[in-house]
């Protein structure tokens, strides 16, 4: 029991808390940067411009969840690094074909689909889309794999860099040109200084390993794993869509300008995600990974330690954004902005249970659980989906437009998030199951 005990306190208050600072200190430093440049960029950039920005982020984030069809997720998960290995190389294989057929897709029918989801000015600016693929990929790759290593302190690096660089490059280009194919090709520069400086910081930790690379091994943790591509893909997908069709469908229904202040207004409430809810995620993966085949116990209770701790500062965090932001856009983003103010109110719900949820919904990986995790993002889909007719036939304001998509999307998360619980019991269940037989 004492010895149960040890490791509870070694997971909850040691290096958990200390491998969640470090991360969050590379995603203070550059979130911090990127909160504070956007009233310079606003002032900038007029509302429309950021609308076809925000499309383009629907579509890069969207093909994101499938540049490696998920085999890069599994990376933190082999006990031997030669296997790990062979999954870091087949995943950046799997981005070298996906990223080619995208370059080929987009060469050809770029203006065709932007005139199909009604915002067919961003067609000359789709060719930028493999670059931020491409670059996007090599990030999530090569941080898995530093996750696996626990080298935190890389991760933060590369953020830093990543988010810099877009930054500055928008910053600069947005000085010279004040368009959307600034701040495009500004998030393409970023994207890929961000993924080939992540690569550079992990080589030597990755160097020692590469006597173990064979295409026979690939192959076998191409099978292996399949569960990933297979099953987790599909999930990743339809999660994907539910987060990203809001703002294509805002775009398209409502407008760019609208767009464009739904994508300020989530930049800003997706800024404690991105420092906290994104570091304990990435954390509560690489420690679960490792304690989940000591003490079962040990999990469950990092699991509610987790969802306890995240739930009390999800609601002081959004509570007060949702009083202080519609008195303070105007101010601080500039007169065109006063909108978004409104937008973050009526979008408070959903980052509220994100916050929550996110970290813990790794539980359908880590138990190798993926097809329940696919029947809630079908439902989470669903429920957005129906939010979405409802507003086409009964609603017209943008600001009612906004809450319903709100409380939609937070009712999926909130399936995501119970059924996230119900994956320790099942897991307990089919464990005991097997040592019967």
């Amino acid at each position: 029991m004492n010895k149960l005990f040890n490791i509870k306190q070694k997971i909850t208050d040691g290096s958990f808390a200390n491998s969640v600072t470090i991360l969050m200190s590379g995603s203070a430093f550059s979130q911090i940067a990127v909160v504070l440049m956007t009233p310079f960029l606003t002032r900038l950039y007029g509302p429309e411009a950021f609308g076809l920005f925000s499309v383009y982020l629907s579509i890069l984030y969207t093909l994101g969840l499938l540049h490696s069809l998920q085999y890069e997720v599994a990376i933190p998960l082999p006990e031997k690094d030669e296997d790990a290995i062979n999954l870091l190389a087949l995943s950046l294989i799997m981005l070298a074909v996906c990223t080619s057929i995208i370059a080929m897709m987009t060469g050809y029918f770029s203006h065709a689909i932007t005139a199909f989801i009604g915002t067919p000015e961003l067609g000359d600016y789709l060719w930028y889309l493999p670059l931020s693929l491409f670059g996007l990929g090599i990030f999530q790759i090569f941080q898995l794999w530093s996750l696996r290593e626990e080298t935190y302190a890389i991760i933060a690096r590369g953020k830093v860099q990543m988010n810099l660089a877009t930054i500055g490059s928008q910053s600069g280009l947005g000085l010279w040109s004040a368009t959307s194919s600034s701040l495009i090709f500004g998030e393409a520069v970023g994207r890929i200084a961000g993924g080939f400086g992540l690569a550079a910081l992990s080589w030597r930790h990755i160097k020692r390993n590469l006597s173990s690379l064979s295409l026979t091994k690939i192959k076998r943790m191409a099978i292996r794993y399949r569960r990933f591509p297979l099953i987790t893909s599909w999930s990743t997908l339809l999660g994907g869509l539910s987060h990203h069709l809001p703002p294509l469908y805002i775009a398209g229904t409502l407008g760019v300008k609208e767009a464009g202040w739904y994508l300020v207004a989530h930049r800003i409430l997706s800024f404690p995600d991105a420092l906290l809810g994104y570091s304990v995620e990435q954390v509560y993966l690489a420690k679960s990974a490792k304690v989940i085949h000591t003490s079962f116990h040990s999990f469950v209770h990092l699991f509610w330690e987790t969802v306890k701790k995240l739930s009390l500062i999800s609601f002081i965090i959004f509570s007060l954004a949702a009083v202080i932001a519609p008195f303070a856009f105007a101010v601080i983003f500039g007169s065109s902005w006063e909108q978004a103010g409104v937008f973050v109110q009526c979008m408070s719900i959903l980052p509220f249970i994100q916050l929550i949820v996110g970290p813990v919904s790794t539980n359908f990986d880590l138990l190798e659980l993926q097809h329940i995790q696919m029947y809630c993002e079908l439902l989470r889909f669903i429920l957005l989906a129906l939010g979405m007719v409802i507003v086409h036939v009964w609603v017209a304001e943008a600001w009612l437009v906004i809450l319903c998509l709100s409380i939609a999307h937070a009712l999926g998360f909130l399936v995501i998030g119970i059924c996230s619980w119900y994956t320790l019991g099942l897991y307990q269940k089919q464990k005991r199951n097997v040592y019967k037989s």
